[in-house]
């Protein structure tokens, strides 16, 4: 009686293709940097988009309020600063810097804007650790609403006032380097001026500011 030939033994199943990048979950995607959010936005991830949104939409409604100042205009623009950062997400190029992409957008929709209604940049409204600051026109009620300390208040007030004062490239040097902390490569990216011109905008600028302010001038940044 013949035996049955011995069959081969079976393959062992092959293993599941890891997840796709895009099944991350929230706390996953929290803790990704913005160059890979808008990596992920170019794909077409609106929760990554989001994400970038969350954490940039203060920083850039801070910016446009310094620059132009008006509550109804700096909102219209905000929102248009995001939306078309969406629709020309394509054009962004890993890995530059996501914010200096993104404040590149903002500053050339400011200047569009300035141009368009042909008057210069108003009061600034926040930062210098105002925070939560109601956004008004006048530094004084902002600085009365930021602290309950009168000689702090008076200071609050005297600096955006002072700020609002100079010219324009000084006043968007300072915005950019003090306010937003941006470095001057960062800004020399953002504005197309050269780091050496930036330097110069950025002393005379402080020291314009210190004289309006009646302190002393800002030693030269070597």
């Amino acid at each position: 009686m013949n035996r049955p030939a011995n069959k081969p033994p079976a393959r062992p199943p092959k293993p599941a293709p890891p997840a796709e990048q895009t099944d991350l979950q929230p706390a996953a995607l929290g803790r990704s940097s913005d160059e890979d959010l808008m990596l992920r936005t170019q794909k077409g991830d609106q929760q990554a988009y989001s994400l970038l949104y969350e954490r940039y939409s203060g920083a850039v409604l801070s910016y446009l309020y310094r620059m132009l100042g008006n509550l109804e205009d700096v909102e219209s623009i905000g929102q248009e600063v995001f939306l078309r950062a969406f629709r020309f997400a394509a054009t962004y190029r890993y890995p530059q810097k996501f914010s200096t992409w993104l404040f590149t957008i903002t500053r050339n929709l400011a200047i569009n804007h300035s141009r368009r209604r042909k008057r210069s940049p108003v009061r600034t409204v926040t930062e210098l650790n105002l925070e939560g600051a109601d956004r008004t026109s006048d530094p004084y009620q902002v600085a009365a609403r930021s602290s309950d300390d009168a000689e702090r208040r008076e200071e609050i007030g005297r600096v955006l006032e002072a700020l609002d004062g100079l010219p324009p490239d000084q006043k968007e040097v300072i915005v950019l380097g003090v306010f937003q902390d941006m470095t001057y490569a960062q800004m020399e990216e953002i504005t197309g001026t050269k780091a050496v011109t930036l330097r110069s905008r950025m002393f005379h600028g402080l020291k314009q500011l210190a004289r309006l302010m009646g302190g002393p001038p800002p030693a030269e940044d070597k």
